[in-house]
């Protein structure tokens, strides 16, 4: 199939190109959650609008000589100077490549890869190429490539009518006698007070870290005042609610946290994001006291949600004996990929030289 690969910049994208970027997403989604309703595109449009401080995202389409429409898309967010993680991370590159399943796959992302190779070449830092995918045919693409399997784990949902309250409710009552008897406090923010921010994002980095990541090598990037309100901010233009809660030992120091992010551009789902426990804190059921007062007040807050969506590597025993508990059932497996950048070079090139 002949085909063209054009940059994409959101920003500067007409309407014509946006309206054309979002069938070919909406089509590769439905791929992936054929039973969910669409991401709004007015919401769409905002997540892609989104920049992070030292992140650079570069995205290029391809797009069909004969009929104009989108068939595929790469995406490379590379970490500068200015991400907080910097110095542990700047090796890896993060690369995500979608094309339609209709088409002759390989050639496509090829092409891309090619193209990512010549724009990472601006980059010496980088060394490693990181990726993840829900789809079958991307695991043997990669495979293909022998790129090792780094993380493997799963998209998990909850369906509200399937939550046992009375497992909750029991959970509920241990943590306020846990409350009682060791002096431990519960509190909750939306917007992170600001007399707490550094100790909050403190402890948030400590607990992410803990986060088993497989082969992958490196290190969740700290979380910082100013990293935390950038995401605040984030998310409240693309009108999404982030909710936490943590607790408050007796000698002061937070133990743990849950958190959680809702729209109501996507009213049938609410997205439960990190929860922990410091280890020192560990083995006396703060973790299942966070998780049902999150239950809670999902309930009270968004009666008309249909599941909780989270997402959990395979190998995080803990927190996935305390999801099966709550009757979390596995919907999608996601693997994750790395190879060396030098690898990719070396056989992109066989491929290049293969078709002259």
């Amino acid at each position: 199939m002949s085909f063209e690969i054009i940059n994409f910049v959101p920003k500067e994208a007409n309407e014509e190109l946006l309206e054309s970027y979002f069938d070919f997403a909406e089509t590769t989604f439905m791929e992936i959650y054929p039973t969910d309703p669409l991401v709004p595109r007015v919401l769409h449009l905002k997540l892609l609008l989104i920049t992070r401080t030292g992140e650079k995202v570069i995205r290029k389409l391809a797009r069909s000589s004969k009929s104009g429409e989108i068939i595929g898309r790469l995406y490379l967010m590379i970490i500068t100077e200015e991400n907080t993680g910097f110095k542990e991370n700047k090796h890896s590159v993060e690369i995500h490549i979608n094309v339609l399943n209709d088409l002759r796959y390989k050639s496509i992302v090829q092409e891309f890869l090619i193209e990512a190779i010549k724009e990472l070449q601006c980059y010496e830092y980088v060394t490693t190429v990181d990726t993840c995918s829900y789809l079958e045919r991307d695991w043997a693409f990669w495979e293909g490539l022998g790129a090792k399997m780094a993380l493997e784990g799963a998209q998990n949902r909850l369906f509200m009518e399937d939550i046992d309250w009375s497992m909750i409710k029991e959970w509920r009552h241990g943590g306020h006698e846990l409350a009682k008897k060791e002096q431990v406090d519960l509190f909750s923010f939306e917007r992170c007070p600001e007399e707490i921010i550094l100790e909050y994002t403190t402890t948030y980095s400590e607990i992410i870290r803990l986060m088993p990541l497989g082969e992958f090598d490196y290190i969740p990037e700290p979380t910082t005042p100013f990293t935390r309100r950038e995401k605040e901010e984030n998310h409240k233009k693309t009108d999404h609610k982030w909710y936490t809660l943590a607790t408050r030992e007796k000698n002061g120091e937070i133990s743990g946290l849950t958190e959680i992010l809702y729209t109501e551009s996507s009213p049938h789902k609410v997205e439960q994001m990190l929860t922990g426990v410091k280890p020192e804190y560990r083995g006396r059921g703060l973790g299942k006291w966070l998780k049902a007062e999150m239950m809670v007040f999902i309930k009270n807050e968004f009666p008309e949600i249909e599941f909780i969506s989270t997402g959990n590597a395979d190998m995080n025993a803990p927190m996935i004996s305390i999801n099966d508990r709550m009757g979390f059932k596995r919907v999608l497996t996601e693997k994750c990929y790395i190879i060396k950048l030098e690898k990719l070079k070396k056989l992109m090139s066989i491929n290049i030289n293969k078709e002259k």
